[in-house]
């Protein structure tokens, strides 16, 4: 316990925690997703991992909620309703093996396979046409499993790269999509009896952090071309897929 941060077991960490989740709002600010996976990675090796997790959900419910009034006109409903419905299937499934299991296994086999795919996608190839319904369904069951992890946007993130989606719209889904999700994924945590006031009172504290990294990486984003938002995001999802795989060995 460390004085107004009662989940952060010491100062380095708290000061290796404000760094990171500054960082990783910038990241979020701009790109609508990555927060978790790159707060998980990092912080896991010195905190407990399902703390990391249920703090992260906090954080992406908080910067969701920041973003989402401009996001709101922008953002594909329909399908990200579909998403979302697949899941809400198949996050429940993904938390009961993370309770049970190692959550090593389960980030290094969604790791490697989105990692495979990012470099699939880094060769200049992408979907020919949308998916329907059932495509969409079952990748948000994939990323309902994931979110387990704290890597649920990963998946949707590809997806949406796939489709060769417009930045905005890009960033718009996933900051909607992520609002959603993480407010189921806190719901099934305190199902599980995962989640505590000393979790809640360490996020709101580092909320100052967050918040600004999210406000500067919205600025940047604002100011890139959108040729060069599509390698970003690829770069993105392969940095944090490595990420996923280094933390799973170490």
């Amino acid at each position: 316990m460390y004085g107004l941060f009662p989940a952060v077991p010491d100062g380095f960490a708290l000061s290796a925690l404000a760094l990171v989740v500054f960082a990783a709002g910038f990241v979020r600010g701009f790109s609508g997703f990555g927060f978790s996976a790159i707060v998980v990675s990092a912080m896991a090796m010195i905190m407990e991992p399902l703390v990391i997790i249920v703090m992260v959900m906090i954080f992406e419910i908080c910067a969701s909620a920041f973003q989402i009034k401009n996001a709101w006109p922008h953002i594909d409903k329909p399908q990200v309703g579909r998403l979302l419905a697949g899941a809400v299937i198949g996050m429940p499934i993904g938390v009961a093996l993370l309770v049970a299991l190692d959550i090593g296994v389960v980030r290094i086999i969604i790791s490697l396979l989105i990692l495979g795919l990012c470099l699939v996608l880094l060769s200049g190839w992408s979907l020919k046409r949308r998916p329907g319904t059932i495509g969409q369904l079952l990748v948000g069951v994939g990323s309902g499993f994931a979110n387990s992890a704290a890597i649920g946007g990963l998946p949707v993130g590809l997806f949406l790269t796939a489709q060769n989606a417009q930045p905005t719209s890009f960033r718009a889904n996933m900051i909607g999509y992520l609002f959603a999700l993480d407010i189921v994924g806190i719901g099934i945590m305190a199902y599980h009896d995962k989640f505590s006031s000393d979790i809640v009172l360490t996020a709101v504290a580092l909320f100052p952090a967050m918040f600004l990294g999210v406000y500067l990486g919205s600025r940047h984003f604002f100011a890139t071309p959108p040729k060069s938002f599509r390698r970003m995001v690829i770069i993105l999802l392969i940095g944090l897929s490595c990420a996923g795989l280094a933390k799973s060995f170490l």
